[in-house]
């Protein structure tokens, strides 16, 4: 009986460690999303994709989001800080691995 729950526990930590039935995010979904397109479809897209970003409008858009995104992202930070001061090292550790994971 042990032995069966023993077994049981290790593989449903193995299935849930490999990331089995979790949904990619980030750049990781896009290239799934993307890889079902054909290469010409593909290219279609990242051409139209290159010339809507151009346009004015839309770039002083973008521009406006990233600032309110950015706006966002400190009072988030500032409100964990003040609701938990011992958070510190994690937010810092965790924006180190964003940091990385944008350089690769």
């Amino acid at each position: 009986m042990k032995r069966r729950f023993l077994v049981a526990f290790l593989l449903a930590s193995f299935v849930s460690a490999s990331g089995f039935g979790q949904t990619p995010q980030g750049p990781d979904l896009r290239r799934n999303q993307f890889s079902r397109l054909s290469l010409e479809e593909q290219s279609k897209l990242r051409s139209a994709h290159d010339m809507a970003m151009r346009d004015p409008a839309l770039m002083q858009s973008r521009a406006r989001y990233e600032q309110a995104r950015k706006e966002f992202r400190d009072k988030l930070r500032d409100a964990l800080l003040k609701a938990d001061p011992s958070v510190q090292p994690i937010l810092e550790k965790a924006r180190r691995q964003r940091h990385r994971d944008r350089d690769r």
